[in-house]
């Protein structure tokens, strides 16, 4: 097949899983010997060439100067002109590949009249709709009311930002019902349900769970440590902003020091630092409560220093207010540390309480303090959560999903 990924952000430059993840596909299918080509942006300078794809990094971003997540400085009459040069970037790419099947990532940063573009070219084309970039495009007023209602609470974040960016102008496509004539692939049934919930369909759609890289060598986390030493080694590991509920586990942290007082309790946050509000709204509230000595933020490691980063920890918390199907647990669970996970989006599909982790309620600080603790004193339930994510993780492989988009990809064309 000749292949055309379409995506806002690619390796070396990214903020996060969705664009490393295209990558690796996009490096799984050229050395299965179809032709890939990738348009995408030219936000964050790097370039790169990788054997057997054609990448052009043409695109430009209606981003900030300074940060990926501040508003476009320009004026309307600029904005248009972003949009129009988009527009001609995707016609040439489609004119010089002549693609058997577009294949649309996330898009974010660009705009809705790209996506009708997409539309209009007569091509087979799949959706691989990792988060809920599209349902800003073609719902926001959905997107408002689920994320303020459902995951924020009515705080204000920089998901209300970005909303109140991303859906200014577009009123227009806020309809009940929007139907594409593509298909989809989604991460998770959670995220089939909430797109069917917004009211966007295609004409057909699957669910192809995420996976990670494939190893037979994943070092086993040795257990029960903190039983010698006296100490609970707690992790968080992801992108450091409030949808990831960081603020949760801190909160948590003088609950589960007063039911574990004869253990120092301690926490290590990993990740990229990119909203700087929220690190500072953390570092604000670690001071708070006097825990300053109890958490450090740390930032992220390469894949391939996760093993080690596990293993030098006892618990993974994992407190995401929303989470369409995370990498990173997968590679926990492969790990076999004992994990406590939020019930929020696509957790449940791997997480099953007691069985392969723990499960507490999204942003409840009491409930998640009850199942480190619950793990801190139950060796037989520690053991079993463990080797039951290392049993479930390990059928989450990087060459199934492979398999299995590469089959889709070849039905659509």
């Amino acid at each position: 097949m000749r292949i055309l990924f379409l995506s806002n952000l690619y390796p070396p430059n990214a903020v996060g899983g969705y664009e490393r993840l295209c990558f690796e596909m996009a490096s799984a299918l050229a050395a299965r010997q179809h032709e890939v080509a990738v348009l995408t942006s030219d936000h964050g300078g790097e370039t790169a060439d990788y054997p057997g794809q054609r990448i052009r990094r043409t695109w430009k971003l209606a981003v900030g100067k300074r940060a990926i997540y501040e508003p476009f400085e320009g004026s309307a009459a600029e904005k248009q002109a972003v949009d129009a040069h988009n527009i001609a970037c995707l016609d040439e790419e489609m004119r010089a590949f002549a693609p058997d099947v577009l294949f649309v990532w996330n898009l974010f940063f660009l705009d809705t009249s790209l996506l009708r573009t997409i539309e209009k070219q007569r091509r087979p084309t799949v959706f691989l709709l990792t988060d809920n970039w599209m349902i800003v495009f073609l719902n926001a007023g959905f997107w408002h009311s689920y994320f303020t209602e459902h995951v924020l609470d009515g705080t204000h974040s920089w998901l209300r930002r970005l909303w109140l960016r991303m859906s200014r102008g577009g009123s227009s496509l806020s309809k009940p019902r929007f139907h594409l004539g593509g298909s989809a692939i989604f991460a998770s049934r959670f995220m089939e349900t909430l797109y069917r919930d917004a009211g966007i369909t295609f004409s057909d759609s699957t669910v192809i769970h995420h996976g990670v890289t494939d190893s037979s060598a994943v070092p086993r986390v040795a257990r029960d440590r903190f039983l010698v030493r006296g100490e609970v080694r707690l992790l968080l590991a992801g992108r450091v902003v409030e949808v990831k509920g960081m603020h949760t586990a801190i909160d948590a942290l003088p609950r589960i020091a007063a039911r574990l007082p004869d253990r120092r309790i301690l926490l290590t946050i990993v990740g990229d630092q990119g909203d700087p509000q929220y690190l500072q709204r953390l570092r604000d509230q670690i001071r708070r409560l006097d825990l300053d000595d109890r958490v450090r933020i740390q930032p992220p490691v390469v894949e391939n220093e996760l093993p080690a980063l596990f293993s030098a920890h006892d618990i993974f918390l994992f407190p995401s207010l929303y989470e369409p199907f995370s990498l990173t647990l997968i590679h926990a669970l492969r790990a076999g540390i004992p994990t406590v996970a939020s019930d929020a989006g696509g957790n449940v599909e791997i997480v099953s309480d007691g069985r392969t982790g723990r499960v507490f309620r999204r942003a409840d600080v009491r409930s998640l303090a009850n199942q480190v603790v619950q793990l801190a004193h139950d060796d037989g339930l520690r053991a079993a959560v463990a080797e039951g994510g290392r049993r479930i993780a390990a059928e989450y492989t990087f060459s199934r999903m492979v398999d299995q988009v590469e089959r889709y990809l070849e039905s659509r064309r």
